[in-house]
């Protein structure tokens, strides 16, 4: 009865075990042959081919070059916990800058609004030409009827500069917020 495990030199053993021509009675004399055949063909097959398989005591291979964990030596190695520390940092913190930009930018518009109008950025630039806007100095606009690009060539858009609307102080209030945001907290 063999006990060695299958090696190079059982190389025609195995190719008449997966072409189905081994001797069914090989299988018995050797575990380790009947244990490729369960994997590859199922133990109903080879019940059926009448193949019983060996007994239990046969698994009970012991190899020689077993090794004792005494035997083992592990490295002397001292990882520098400083650097895995650093390491599971979660980086440098960076602001969120789009998010102040956006804040910055919102800002900014109402501020030249109220105080400057966006109709004398307008009226400089030569894109607005209406009389009502550049000579009477009707600069600032009024967002709630500014909704279109149609709605900007009437004058209920227009008025006097230094009036805060409702809809511009709730753009203040947001724009604060987005600076605050994009001020103060950092993204990872």
């Amino acid at each position: 009865m063999s006990r060695e495990p299958i090696n190079m030199s059982d190389t025609d053993l195995m190719k008449k075990l997966l072409d189905g021509t081994l001797d069914p009675a090989m299988l018995d004399d050797n575990p380790h042959l009947y244990t490729l055949a369960e994997r590859i063909y199922g133990r109903e097959a080879l019940e059926e081919m009448g193949v019983s398989g060996p007994s239990i005591d046969s698994y009970s291979y012991v190899e020689e070059n077993t090794s004792d964990f005494n035997d083992i030596e592990m490295p002397e190695f001292i990882p520098n916990m400083e650097n895995i520390i650093k390491n599971n940092d979660e980086g440098p913190k960076r602001r969120r800058k789009i998010t102040l930009l956006i804040g910055l930018l919102g800002l900014s518009t109402i501020i030249v609004n109220i105080y400057i109008g966006m109709g004398q950025i307008l009226c400089s630039l030569g894109i607005a030409n209406m009389k009502e806007i550049c000579l009477e100095n009707n600069t600032q606009v009024v967002w709630t009827n500014a909704y279109s690009f149609g709605k900007l060539h009437e004058i209920d858009t227009w008025q006097q500069t230094g009036s805060f609307e409702i809809l511009d102080m709730i753009i203040v209030g947001l724009s604060s917020i987005l600076v605050i945001i994009g001020l103060f907290f950092k993204k990872n």
